[in-house]
């Protein structure tokens, strides 16, 4: 891929973002990673909104070859095959969003439950995203190829709460809703981002 990343002033900021966050956590004594996990956490839960819908919005740039027809399906033999059971490859990072699901008010721990487990999941959060950066575009076409046949991924009204981004510089909110807009355009159908 050209040093040039596609669609620079969003793959920038977030690639900056990650590589910092990687950085800490890489620095960070994993026995005393409960004073940080908050703030990583926040910084994790912004980055994967962020990637995620870049990942869109570069699906939605891209121009693909019309799918193929399907061959129709061969008739059946008499006596099924036993085949093997094929394995497939996990897919490390989920491009759908789950709806969040409402928790019951609980009283909060003073700090993760075992924080060396907790840094390790953060780090390996921090690592997949920085991958999904890395090599977007065959994300971005798988992507593209399910916006083809009608199964855009499900992503969240709003992105991330509102408590995460009250941590980040308005800058980023607004570089958050300029890239939802490309993203998700019939969701911004009629709005501009500029004024609402």
């Amino acid at each position: 891929m050209s040093a040039m990343r596609p669609l620079p002033e969003f793959w920038y900021p977030v690639a900056r973002i990650l590589l910092i966050l990687k950085a800490l956590l890489a620095a960070t004594d994993p026995a005393a990673f409960a004073s940080v996990a908050a703030h990583a956490h926040r910084q994790l839960a912004f980055a994967g909104a962020f990637v995620r819908r870049y990942l869109l919005a570069l699906a939605r740039s891209l121009d693909l070859p019309p799918l193929p027809a399907r061959a129709p399906a061969a008739p059946r033999a008499a006596a099924p095959v036993a085949v093997p059971p094929r394995r497939r490859a996990a897919r490390p990072f989920p491009l759908s969003e789950p709806p969040r699901a409402p928790r019951p008010p609980r009283a909060r721990p003073d700090g993760p439950a075992n924080p060396q487990v907790d840094w390790a999941l953060a780090l390996h959060r921090a690592e997949i995203l920085l991958a999904a950066l890395r090599r977007p575009l065959p994300l971005a076409r798988r992507l593209a190829r399910r916006l083809a046949r009608g199964r855009a991924p499900s992503l969240r009204d709003l992105p991330v709460p509102w408590h995460v981004l009250r941590a980040f510089p308005p800058a980023l909110d607004s570089l958050l809703t300029r890239l939802d807009c490309l993203a998700r355009p019939d969701h911004w159908s009629g709005l501009d981002p500029d004024t609402g």
